[in-house]
């Protein structure tokens, strides 16, 4: 889970409201009280339009613009927020958190350089708003500034040192960094501020080495898990929890029962079709072929060469990557949404529904166009550096589309025992919506046969662009397969990629405790301990890619 996303604008509103209650009518007081409901209970439309009639009605009252920027940018109408904001400010140039909400708009729009200006230019009018520190280390977080995010985390604890986000915040850029210590402090700081903040024990259960049963984290996980009072919707980050735990002990069956319990819910939680998932893949397959390959063929394009990291999730994506950026010039770029934002984009229409025929109307320059946008945000985030992985695992799908626009990628498809890779699916929690299947044993192995076709016809048809790498020979042989590795991605042998446990890069995915580590091989066959209840949903596996 990334960075929260505050509220307490409304507190800082209700703050001034009560100074200025004396000078506003009463009728006033009840409909600005509706406001504040409304938005609230995430009614931002009703909002808006109270908001605009308040506005008409008591235009010289500042917190109203402030609210109605609130709710417009709620509804990604991030221009006609900032058009508000911007009269608020006319009224008062010096009011602080409308400049931090603004930081806050263009944050959402990748308007870097502006987001940081308007959140320091709130800081410099409001020294102990700690709300524009958190965001501002928010940021830092995002553009891998990551000494600059703690020292921004900290300066927001320091200003409200009992507002559980900004510890879990600070916990989440220490964890991302491989600073374990830190961060369980940080996540127990947390928790002492909210015991029902769940997605924090979640991750504080990945840094806990679970002994026994009587360990005091496992005994409150399942006190929490038990109690009647708290909805089952709101257990699965405990589910989760209770798994990895009950892993640890190696009390197998308690361990599939709560990982089996967390996906049940997580996948009552979201809307998924794997009919849907085949009809996108015979879509790509359809119009991803041979002919239209050979009708952008002489198209010019960047001589850049991005090192793309892909296959199934859990197939040992992150620990390629960590090997390979621990080469001195390679920045890890990790999980990056680049080329599935070029298909919502440029594929897609404005439901998000996919259009892919759109491909076959695009003039060479669109195609130029599209892989010149790609390589300027890899440079940017990279600081320019000489080459940039991106391990987005789902990008298997797109690597039709990363042929025609980047043809001089390197493609490194990590493969892992089909049943291993499944099984890891179905123990760990993942927040994109890319990876809805992964919460039903059946739709996982229903979606991997899927991949697996995938990748059969994308090496039919490109067989010298895609190179495989095995987990299980990495881990057997990790000097011969680290030199054919880089020499694959025309990089010059580096001692470094063998010691990839000592690179410090931030690690956003589940793998950030395991990509730390000297190579294991506990993870190989590891499914076997939950044999019994995977048998039945892993006999209808029809590819095993490793």
């Amino acid at each position: 889970m990334g960075p929260i996303k505050l509220s307490l604008y409304l507190l800082y509103i209700l703050y001034f409201f009560n100074d200025q209650l004396i000078l506003i009518m009463k009728n006033f007081k009840q409909e600005f009280q509706i406001l504040l409901t409304l938005y609230k209970k995430k009614n931002f439309y009703e909002a808006e339009l109270l908001c605009k009639k308040l506005v008409n009605l008591y235009s010289e009252n500042i917190l109203l613009y402030n609210i109605l920027g609130l709710t417009l940018h709620q509804q990604n109408k991030n221009d006609d927020a900032i058009l508000w904001y911007e009269k608020g400010l006319k009224l008062d140039p010096k009011f602080s958190m409308i400049y931090n909400n603004m930081g806050s708009v263009f944050r959402s729009m990748e308007n870097h350089e502006k987001a940081e200006t308007y959140f320091k230019k709130s800081i410099s009018l409001d020294s102990k708003l700690p709300e524009a520190f958190n965001n501002l280390g928010n940021l830092y977080k995002s553009l891998n500034k990551y000494e600059e995010s703690f020292e921004c985390y900290k300066k927001a604890i320091e200003i409200n040192p009992n507002f559980f986000a900004f510890h879990y915040n600070l916990a989440i850029a220490y964890k991302s960094t491989g600073r374990f210590d830190e961060s369980k402090k940080y996540l127990k700081s947390c928790l002492k501020l909210n015991k029902n903040f769940f997605t924090a024990h979640r991750n504080l259960s990945y840094l806990i080495k679970y002994k026994n049963e009587n360990d005091e984290h496992l005994i409150y996980l399942k006190s929490i898990y038990q109690d009647k009072k708290i909805d089952k919707k709101f257990k699965k980050d405990i589910a989760f929890s209770l798994g990895k735990a009950h892993e640890d002990i190696k009390d197998f069956k308690n361990s599939f029962k709560y990982f089996n319990e967390g996906n049940d819910i997580y996948r009552s939680q979201i809307k998924f079709s794997i009919e849907n998932e085949k009809i996108e893949f015979k879509s790509i397959k359809k119009v991803f072929n041979k002919k239209l390959f050979k009708q952008f063929n002489s198209t010019k394009k960047n001589i850049y060469s991005p090192i793309f990291i892909l296959g199934m999730p859990r197939s040992g994506t992150t620990l390629v990557e960590q090997i390979i950026s621990s080469h001195p010039n390679v920045f890890g770029g990790d999980e990056l949404n680049f080329i599935p934002d070029i298909v919502k984009k440029h594929l897609a229409n404005e439901n998000l529904n996919l259009q892919l025929d759109k491909i076959n109307k695009f003039e060479e320059k669109k195609i130029k166009y599209l892989g010149d946008k790609y390589i300027d945000q890899i440079i940017k985030i990279s600081n320019s550096s000489e080459r940039v992985t991106d391990k987005m695992p789902i990008n298997f799908k797109w690597i039709g589309l990363i042929k025609i626009i980047i043809p001089n990628a390197k493609i490194i498809h990590c493969t892992r025992n089909s049943k291993d890779t499944c099984f890891s699916i179905f123990k760990n929690f993942f927040t994109s919506n890319e990876l809805d299947f992964a919460y039903n044993i059946d739709e996982t192995v229903e979606f991997y046969n899927l991949y697996g076709d995938m990748m059969v016809y994308w090496k039919n048809i490109f067989p010298d662009f895609i190179y495989d790498i095995k987990y299980e020979s990495l881990i057997e042989n990790l000097d011969y397969e680290v030199k054919r590795l880089l020499k694959i991605c025309d990089l010059e042998w580096n001692e470094s990629c063998l010691k990839f446990y000592n690179n410090k890069r931030p690690i956003l995915t589940a793998s950030d405790a395991q990509a730390r580590k000297p190579l294991y091989n506990t993870s190989i066959n590891s499914w076997k301990k939950f044999e019994q209840k995977l048998e039945k949903p892993f006999l209808k596996l029809k590819f095993n890619l490793d």
